[in-house]
Formats: structure tokens, C-alpha cells, sequence
């Protein structure tokens, strides 16, 4: 394991540097995820023939709309395509209920995805690069540990276990989350699902509780979006039980950490324990918090992660 820890003052407030659209193109494509249709877009980098691909999706219950289209659109001006994926019921893929956060289930999207992207003869279907942020984050590194042909992966603030959702309630209020995730698994079956906010507005019960972080979070939905402040409270039953990996030896490609130092979400002592037990990890620290990385911290995160990409793929 390698390890780059940036000290020092968080950097300054400002969005990424978006590249020409003469520098890519974006085609939509779907695939099928145990009978469900799933969309995404690909991005192809302009005058590069097969080119290696990183594919990415979003945060807890988000869409492939909330803040990947600029990693995305950078990725291809530096030469490499990204695919940017919705989970299934989410975003403009296929399923009931919406916004349904399984992550067995969203960890079997990211092997469709693979597929089908290992049998597109416009890339380069073995070097295929896994990024997630969050609970994809977490989602990405199992995927890697299922699957040896993955390149690389790159898990950003990666969610290792669902205590940033579950922790910090207290015991009455982690009782009364699992007690709608259990009201929910039960009147699914003939009312339809219980659903609870995923930011809420402070006063009822949300996934996340904190007001910074769902701040930071609105700030990733973009203007004149559909997407619904809501999922069903299953999720707090699957975050309660949530870890990404049994068994990190499992993991046998080059694997970048990028991890926050004021992030709560996903601890950045936790993700440099995870690079501890890696045996091809670098680990990065930045001052920032568990969303930073899409605005204040983009143009440092993006750099390592340019950086780690021409090392291994």
C-alpha cells in the first residue's frame, strides 16, 4: 500500500472545469439485470480506438445525473470512455419500487454491466476500471473481489458498513428506523411500499439525519430534476446489515482509496484501515467532506485519480 495524505487548509469553493463537447461523444445504452432494464450513458473519448473504460454509479439512491457527468466528461478528454449507469427502480431504468436501495441486488446490476460492456467492440472490454462513491463505493469493491478480470477499481468516501446511515440515532431512534424498514417489508406485499425520506427536512425520520450532509447532497440533484426525495424504509434494514467486504484478500487488482478527513459518512480511519488489509492499495486522504469531492475537492480528486488510471490502465 501506498499512502498520499494532503494536509492543510480545505481548498477553495468551485465547480469543475468541463471539458468541449468536440472532445466526446455520449450515447445512451440499456442492459438487462436479472430481467430488469437498466440505462446508462457512454461516454467515447474523440480519435481514441478502443479505449480502456471506467465505469461509475451514484451515491445512495441517486441517479447517474447527481455529479458523475463531470468526472465522466474529464475521463474522456483524457483519453478514457466512462459509463455512467441508473440502478435498477431508479433514474431512468426499469423496476418497482423507485429508489430502492438492495444492495445484493445493485451489486448484480454492476455485473450486468460488465457484461454487456465486455461485448461492445468499441472498447476495450478487458481493461475495465470500477469507480464508486459512497455506498457504491463499497458496492465497487465487492464487485471487484467477485469478479478478476475488473482492471482497477477506485472506491471514493466508500460506505465499508451502514453505520454512517444507522449510526447516531441513538437506541430509540435506530429502533423506530428498523421498525419502518420492517412495516415496509411487511405492507409491500399487498399496499405497496413505506416509504421515508432520503433528506428530509429535519423534523421525520430521513436516511440521512444530518443537515450538512443533506445540504451537500441537494446540491447534487440538478436543476429540474424528477427524482423524488424518497425510498423505501427497507433501506434501514439493509443498512443495518450492510458491510461491502468479508474477506479484502479477496481483492487482487490495483485498487485506489479516496477518502475524506471531515467525512462522516464513511470515516477516513476506516478506509485506511480497508488499505491496510489491501495488498495493491493506495490511499488517499483529503480535508473534505463525504460530497466535497464533486465541487470544492474535484479538481485534486480528479487528479489522483488521472494519475492512478495511466498507472494501470
Amino acid at each position: 500500500m501506498s499512502t498520499w495524505r494532503h494536509r492543510g487548509a480545505p481548498p477553495a469553493a468551485r465547480g469543475p472545469r468541463r471539458p468541449s463537447h468536440f472532445d466526446y461523444s455520449r450515447v445512451s445504452l440499456t442492459f438487462e439485470s436479472d430481467g430488469t432494464a437498466c440505462a446508462g450513458w457512454l461516454y467515447r473519448p474523440d480519435g481514441v480506438e478502443r479505449p480502456p473504460v471506467v465505469v461509475m454509479a451514484g451515491e445512495l439512491a441517486a441517479e447517474r445525473r447527481f455529479g458523475l457527468r463531470p468526472y465522466a466528461e474529464r475521463l474522456a478528454e483524457a483519453g478514457y470512455a466512462a459509463f455512467l449507469f441508473d440502478y435498477r427502480n431508479v433514474g431512468d431504468s426499469d423496476g418497482e419500487p423507485r429508489n430502492l436501495v438492495a444492495p445484493d441486488e445493485q451489486v448484480d446490476d454492476w455485473h450486468a454491466a460488465l457484461e454487456g460492456l465486455r461485448e461492445r467492440s468499441e472498447i476495450d472490454g478487458n481493461r475495465l476500471v470500477l469507480w464508486g462513491a459512497g455506498l457504491s463505493g463499497g458496492y465497487a469493491l465487492r464487485v471487484a473481489a467477485e469478479d478478476t478480470r475488473v482492471a482497477a477499481v477506485v472506491a471514493q468516501n466508500p460506505m465499508l458498513d451502514g453505520s454512517g446511515v444507522m449510526g447516531g440515532r441513538g437506541v430509540r431512534g435506530t429502533l423506530a428506523a428498523l421498525g419502518a424498514g420492517v412495516r415496509d417489508k411487511l405492507q409491500s406485499r399487498f399496499l405497496g411500499p413505506h416509504r421515508v425520506p432520503v433528506l428530509g427536512d429535519g423534523v421525520s425520520m430521513a436516511v440521512f439525519e444530518d443537515p450538512v450532509v443533506r445540504g451537500a447532497y441537494r446540491e447534487l440533484v440538478p436543476p429540474g430534476s424528477t427524482w423524488r426525495d424518497e425510498t423505501p424504509a427497507r433501506v434501514f434494514l439493509s443498512m443495518f446489515r450492510y458491510r461491502a467486504l468479508s474477506d479484502p484478500d479477496d481483492i487482487t487488482c490495483p485498487v485506489l482509496l479516496v477518502a475524506g478527513t471531515r467525512d462522516e459518512l464513511a470515516p477516513a480511519d476506516d478506509v485506511a484501515s480497508l488499505a491496510d488489509e489491501l495488498t495493491n492499495a493506495t490511499l488517499v486522504e483529503l480535508p473534505a467532506g463525504h460530497f466535497d469531492h464533486y465541487d470544492r475537492s474535484f479538481e485534486q480528486t480528479f487528479g489522483h485519480l488521472l494519475s492512478f488510471l495511466q498507472a494501470v490502465a
